[in-house]
């Protein structure tokens, strides 16, 4: 039983204020969007150097139109967006790494060998892989002509981005051994974020008076999904001292957020609470692929609830089924995690039994 987008838009704002409710939002983080196109990949060729111009985004739409067919058949509370991403590491990018093609990924490689004598990072509106990113948007936005909201593609964060450009033991070691030239380039990676993602919100439309996240978000305002993936490899007293102030300048600028967290980083969950300004949270569950332990997560999972809204991700139906369990309605999105181009039937199955009555 497919919802109505209006439907769905008044669940979001029920889900926003944490109102009492009968059951939590259920959907899929379906992110089809993500992984390289295997046919770009095969068309620049493994082992080179992605340009700009190697991009052409209409090649990206009949895999995008598959993707909206099916999942205008799924019964689901959340809103699907799409994304211009692809593998790509824009911020990256745009920050100087060069991209590489790798079998089945886009990498950065390393761009900065010292900080002596570096040039500052700054945000240009010419740059050649922001206009690229631009001309994505405007092609997808095109191409929805309202069918679905197009979002803010994968925006690694300003840590993410210095171990990108320093490789993560490097930076974890410049944390330790440069403090003071970190904090000016964190500095500089935050201005450049913010820059980024202000250029191509300014050419995505609403979509039925708001805007949707990459972590399936609909807020009635410009809406950002902000991240630092690498600060699983720092202490809370670390991300508190170099991270925390660039969160909250991003989280400043923009008036929603959909912060996205790995369970590998749930210790900085306590610290992220403290911040008003941020809206939700977004973690996803991986006892079984190297993080904590089930009952962790779901601890953590109950700490976030009594504070802000989340969006949980667990990645089977088992995991699922026994969060609803566990956790209160309140405030709670839950969507299996997925990034299959194909929705699996038993996924398509289980979410339809959410909405059959009782």
């Amino acid at each position: 039983m497919a919802l109505s987008v209006e439907e769905r838009i008044k669940k979001y704002h029920a889900w926003r204020r944490r109102e009492p409710v009968e059951r939590p939002m259920v959907g899929l983080l379906w992110e089809p969007d993500i992984p390289p196109l295997p046919a770009m990949i095969e068309q620049v060729g493994v082992g080179t150097e992605i340009t700009p111009d190697d991009i052409q985004p209409e090649m990206f739409l009949p895999y995008i139109e598959r993707c909206v067919q099916q999942e205008i058949r799924l019964a689901s509370d959340v809103i699907q967006p799409y994304t211009p991403a692809f593998g790509m590491p824009w911020v990256e990018a745009i920050a100087g790494c060069r991209v590489v093609a790798h079998p089945g990924s886009l990498w950065a490689e390393p761009a900065l060998e010292s900080y002596e004598h570096r040039p500052p990072i700054h945000f240009d509106p010419d740059n050649p892989w922001l206009r690229k990113l631009v001309e994505f948007t405007h092609v997808l936005v095109e191409y929805s002509d309202g069918r679905f909201p197009v979002a803010l593609p994968q925006m690694r964060g300003p840590l993410d981005t210095l171990a990108a450009l320093r490789t993560p033991n490097q930076m974890c070691l410049d944390l330790m051994d440069t403090p003071d030239e970190v904090h000016q380039i964190l500095d500089e990676l935050t201005d450049l974020w913010i820059g980024i993602a202000d250029t191509v919100l300014e050419v995505t439309p609403p979509f039925c008076g708001g805007y949707s996240t990459r972590m399936k978000m609909w807020a009635p305002g410009q809406a950002i999904t902000p991240q630092n993936d690498i600060s699983t490899l720092i202490s809370p007293r670390m991300y508190e001292r170099f991270v925390l102030p660039r969160d909250r300048k991003i989280f400043e600028h923009f008036p929603y957020h959909s912060f996205h967290m790995h369970s590998t980083e749930h210790r900085h969950i306590d610290t992220l609470l403290t911040v008003e300004d941020l809206t939700a949270l977004q973690l996803t569950i991986e006892q079984d692929v190297g993080g904590p332990p089930l009952d962790t997560m779901l601890a953590a999972a109950k700490r976030v609830l009594a504070e802000k809204p989340l969006l949980l991700v667990p990645l089977d139906i088992q995991t699922a089924e026994l969060c609803l369990e566990t956790l209160p309605p309140q405030g709670l999105c839950l969507m299996l995690g997925l990034s299959d181009p194909e929705i699996p039937p038993r996924y398509a199955q289980w979410l339809e039994g959410q909405f059959l009555p009782l």
